[in-house]
């Protein structure tokens, strides 16, 4: 689960890089016409999530078995830990376990991310925001289509078998551009399926990833719903 988990934190990383590169230059900005308010009622059988006093995710409410949570857990703290471990030693730069907890600390007390997990079946989503800086202008529909493609291509990068494939734009409620993506593929002959959706809601880009290795039938369905019904909301 974990190495799964720090899949899409890397693919996010590429998407990041993408993002940084492409909106450097003179700050452009609109109305932001789409912008949904944080006081709007939330729809019934949906929750909104805050993430920053400008910022909320509106999606649906979940079964008792999935867990939403912004704060790190003791065990993703741990497996991080584990992980910035194993990065120092590569680069031939060991550290100390000490060093690698107060790294994975930093690692989470600097990230707005939400963590959404079925404890059952480990499906996972991971929502990730980032705000324009002052010399950013705002990406356009073509920039955040980029991003995506970046995300969905990092499984083969990673050399795994892809086995089909899709994109396409999409309305998000909040959102002036979002993409969605889909790719389904094996590791190590185990079927996997990531999807998500990139966007722009002014004045944060946005990532939801979300994947499933078919423990639980009835998750790919909620996955799926989640991401077609979900709105960001800004104080903007």
């Amino acid at each position: 689960m974990w190495i799964k988990r720090r899949m899409l934190i890397g693919l996010w990383l590429l998407a990041f890089a993408v993002l940084v590169s492409g909106c450097a230059g003179p700050v452009q900005r609109s109305l932001p016409q789409e912008s949904v308010s944080l006081a709007a009622p939330v729809p019934q059988g949906f929750a909104m999530h805050q993430l920053r006093p400008d910022l909320g995710l509106v999606m649906p409410a979940l079964p008792e078995q999935w867990e939403v949570r912004q704060a790190a857990s003791k065990d993703m703290i741990e497996h991080q830990a584990e992980h910035e471990e194993e990065d120092a030693r590569r680069a031939g730069q060991p550290i100390t376990q000490e060093e690698a907890l107060r790294r994975a600390e930093q690692h989470y007390a600097d990230s707005d991310d939400l963590h959404i997990q079925n404890t059952e079946s480990e499906a996972h989503l991971l929502f990730s925001v980032h705000a324009l800086a002052s010399d950013q202008r705002e990406p356009t529909a073509d920039s955040v289509e980029r991003s995506a493609l970046t995300a969905a291509y990092g499984v083969t990068d990673e050399g795994w078998t892809k086995h089909s494939e899709d994109h396409r734009p999409v309305d998000v409620k909040g959102a002036r551009h979002a993409q969605y993506f889909e790719i389904e593929y094996s590791k190590n002959d185990e079927r996997q399926l990531f999807t998500g959706v990139v966007g722009y809601a002014q004045p944060y880009w946005f990532w939801f990833y979300a994947y499933d290795h078919f423990h639980d039938p009835a998750d790919r369905a909620l996955l799926k719903r989640i991401l077609q019904t979900f709105e960001v909301r800004t104080s903007h």
